[in-house]
């Protein structure tokens, strides 16, 4: 299974850490984001996000639009749901990034 959710928004400090703006943010797939490790720690996740809606990711790493690598101290992914509560995307945090 292949996760490549499209971002559609983020604040400040989220254009800031993948060094894009907000008209550009919708060409990063969020498979291009994440490395390796932290692809595979999202789709073991996957399910109980879907379940639960929500769940806590392990530091790591990932990397800007530029292609600089970012590391993390734990990022939160979360079930977005519509007005009718059927899924619409998954939204992420990232806690305590910085530029490696």
């Amino acid at each position: 299974m292949q996760i490549s959710p499209v971002f559609i928004f983020a604040n400040q400090a989220g254009l800031d850490m993948l060094e894009t703006t907000l008209v550009a943010l919708q060409d990063i797939m969020l498979d291009k984001v994440l490395d390796e490790a932290g692809r595979k720690v999202l789709l073991s996740e996957f399910s109980k996000i879907m379940q639960q809606g929500f769940a806590y990711l392990p530091a790591g790493i990932c990397v800007s639009s530029m292609g600089r690598p970012i590391s993390y101290d734990q990022a939160i992914a979360w079930k977005v749901l519509t007005d009718d509560n059927s899924s619409h995307c998954l939204a992420f945090m990232f806690l305590n990034w910085s530029f490696v």
